[in-house]
């Protein structure tokens, strides 16, 4: 009821990084949120406010890969009424992404970290399965409140996916060639 949950998940594919940012006041912090977001005080969230509280909290997270900082770019977003937020209800959602510098095969490192409003939250940050098949997530690493989040994955080479595809193309020939003797034999 008192704590500010910021749950973050993000997504690697081979040229950008996806972040869904889930945001979800406890009816104690509520008014304060509410008040931050609505900086006229008129009881509603127009979409200036909107888009000036998701940029107040994109700046307060930083992410890099490989050591090289990456700037976030504000995606899409949805914020529920004040009501809502009030009462416990409302969660804002936001999306933000950033491009990745051309990765060469091998292990790679992205580093997330969230300094958005430490005094009263609690954080949880995940990475999703990449849909990419040339990237595998070796492993995450999280600090104990979970502001910061380390994630290791391997690029696939153009070697490794060409061995891959030879590979494959060879146990279809050999599939081939045993299912001809097979059928010769008959």
């Amino acid at each position: 009821m008192d704590e500010y949950l910021q749950a973050t998940r993000l997504s690697v594919s081979f040229d950008r990084i996806d972040l869904e940012i889930d945001l979800t006041p406890g009816v104690a912090i509520a008014e304060r949120i509410a008040h931050a977001i609505d900086l006229d005080g008129d009881g509603r969230f127009s979409p200036a406010e909107s888009d000036a509280y998701a940029r107040t909290v994109l700046t307060a997270l930083s992410l890099s890969a490989d050591r090289r900082a990456l700037p976030l770019q504000p995606g899409a977003q949805i914020f529920p009424d004040r009501a809502a937020i009030l009462e416990g209800l409302g969660t804002i959602h936001l999306r933000a992404s950033a491009p990745l510098p051309p990765a060469s095969g091998g292990r790679h490192v992205i580093d997330y970290r969230n300094e958005y409003r430490t005094e009263a939250s609690v954080y949880l940050a995940n990475t999703l399965v990449p849909v990419d098949r040339r990237i595998t997530i070796e492993g995450q690493d999280r600090d104990p409140l979970q502001q910061r989040l380390s994630i290791s994955y391997d690029v696939a080479s153009s070697r490794t996916r060409r061995a891959g595809a030879i590979t494959a193309s060879l146990a279809v020939v050999l599939m081939v060639i045993a299912f001809r003797r097979r059928e010769g034999r008959r």
